[in-house]
């Protein structure tokens, strides 16, 4: 944050409060990479453990991203041993020899500087891929092993009280386990742990979705960590899922993350650039966690790379989908060489350089240069000039405008998803003249209409998804209640 102190120095007081706008506190981008299995990885061989985090470390990757979930021995010929989830066989019943390995891969990693980013559960062991005991406990409709999702709809394991008390009981029990090697438990660990997220792609492929699910468990999880690791999402199934308002205004969220296999990189910027200027109004951060292409190196490198550039461009973190040795060119595994992690690499190197529209206080970070004149940003504090703005720009894209009056950041055009009236240019979030019902910028609407898109503790409810505490208890919504009390669907 050095050159952002000197800008600060250069411009004065009026300057400093005009770069940092709307409370944005930029940083330094950074790429990560997703490994679900890394704890699970032989100690031996070219796909080593230790030579997997060398790999990370010497290309400049941060994050590493493990689910907590069962897996076959050698798994896609990696060389990995068998391992069992923690409630393999009974709901409430932990072997923690699971939480065993990732102790000493958390070990590896911080003598590497590198993080992780750990899913606590994956709903794909929800009766699609994999069987947990929830499926069997609760008799949640399978349609495993091809993961038929017609036959899948596991959407009462998210609604039913029992089961989120019990889910509720293997976060705690995580966070709580205690790391040998670091003498404090996991929850505690923020020298080693970026992020945790409660589950993989929660909900993903279910028709009835409870939009409060992700608030309540940030609620549980948050009273058992420490302030410094973040609470993520966990993931969208594809770009559209990761535009639920009520995860960027429930107060215990820190990360929304955006998981899509689109192959554009024009449609990830757009949602990407919406998610961005959401979070920054509402004190969240988002990052591109899981994203891949199905093909060969070359391929790989033409599709994925201009993803990675986009990312950049718009200052968020992004960590593709799925260092592992050996490489797959039918599938979505690459490994540490060829011409897409040279790219990778480079754009990894790339993100520390780039100014981004959040702050990684979870990383240490370098310093970044600033964006100059003319290029695209979010927010004021982005610019050498201090404003971001479409005054003058023919493609009414918001740019580092010099001299510029108009320095709002950016703001999104009519018709765009919003959260609340300061997303939009035309200033008015409303759900007035919304053919599916869902808030969005309204022009010409009517100001008693328009405001925030999610009720407050205390407002008539009817849904959990209605709230930004994510619970709605006999019609009101309410905060940090029991799952029996949160009865709104």
């Amino acid at each position: 944050m050095a050159s952002l102190r000197l800008h600060c120095i250069v411009l004065g007081f009026l300057g400093c409060l005009l770069l940092t706008g709307r409370g944005a506190d930029v940083g330094a981008n950074w790429a990560g990479v997703n490994s679900f299995f890394a704890h699970a990885l032989p100690s031996t061989g070219p796909g080593n453990r230790t030579a997997y985090l060398d790999h990370m470390r010497d290309s400049g990757l941060r994050v590493l991203r493990i689910f907590l979930v069962s897996n076959t021995a050698d798994y896609k010929n990696s060389g990995s041993q068998a391992v069992e989830d923690l409630e393999t066989r009974e709901v409430g019943i932990y072997d923690d020899r699971i939480l065993t390995l990732v102790d000493d891969l958390m070990l590896e990693a911080h003598e590497r500087g590198i993080k992780l980013d750990i899913a606590l559960h994956d709903r794909y062991s929800l009766g699609c891929w994999r069987e947990d005991a929830y499926v069997s406990k609760y008799s949640l409709p399978s349609g495993c092993c091809k993961c038929v999702f017609a036959k899948n709809q596991a959407d009462r394991f998210y609604t039913d009280p029992e089961i989120q008390a019990k889910f509720d009981e293997r976060l705690v029990h995580i966070l709580q386990h205690w790391n040998p090697h670091f003498k404090k438990s996991w929850g505690n660990l923020h020298e080693v742990v970026a992020s945790f997220a409660p589950q993989n792609e929660a909900q993903g492929h279910i028709w009835s979705v409870d939009k409060g699910w992700w608030c309540r468990r940030a609620q549980v999880m948050k009273a058992h960590m420490h302030p410094s690791i973040a609470v993520s999402t966990g993931g969208s199934v594809d770009l559209e899922d990761a535009l639920y308002q009520q995860l960027y205004v429930c107060p215990d969220i820190d990360v929304v993350d955006i998981h899509t296999y689109s192959t554009s990189a024009c449609d990830i910027k757009k949602i990407s650039q919406i998610a961005a200027t959401w979070a920054v109004s509402q004190g969240k951060r988002v990052r591109l966690q899981e994203f891949g292409i199905n093909g060969t190196d070359a391929e790989k490198a033409r599709q994925m790379i201009p993803i990675l550039q986009v990312a950049n461009e718009l200052g968020v973190p992004f960590m593709p989908w799925e260092l592992m040795h050996p490489e797959n060119n039918k599938d979505f595994e690459f490994w540490a060489e060829g011409d897409f992690w040279q790219g990778f690499s480079l754009q990894s190197d790339a993100a520390q350089k780039t100014v981004s529209v959040f702050s990684w206080p979870e990383l240490e970070s370098t310093s970044p240069r600033l964006k100059a004149d003319w290029y695209f940003c979010v927010v004021n504090g982005e610019c050498e000039c201090g404003c971001c703005s479409n005054e003058w720009s023919d493609d009414k894209k918001y740019k580092c405008t010099p001299g510029g009056s108009q320095c709002t950041g950016n703001r999104l055009a009519d018709w765009v998803f919003c959260t609340q009236n300061s997303d939009c240019a035309n200033g008015c979030c409303s759900k007035q003249w919304s053919d599916d019902g869902r808030y969005k910028c309204t022009p010409g609407g009517n100001p008693s209409l328009c405001g925030d898109a999610v009720l407050k503790i205390g407002d008539a409810c009817s849904a959990n998804g209605d709230c930004a505490s994510g619970c709605c208890a006999t019609g009101t919504c309410a905060a940090k209640a029991l799952p029996a009390q949160c009865n709104g669907r």
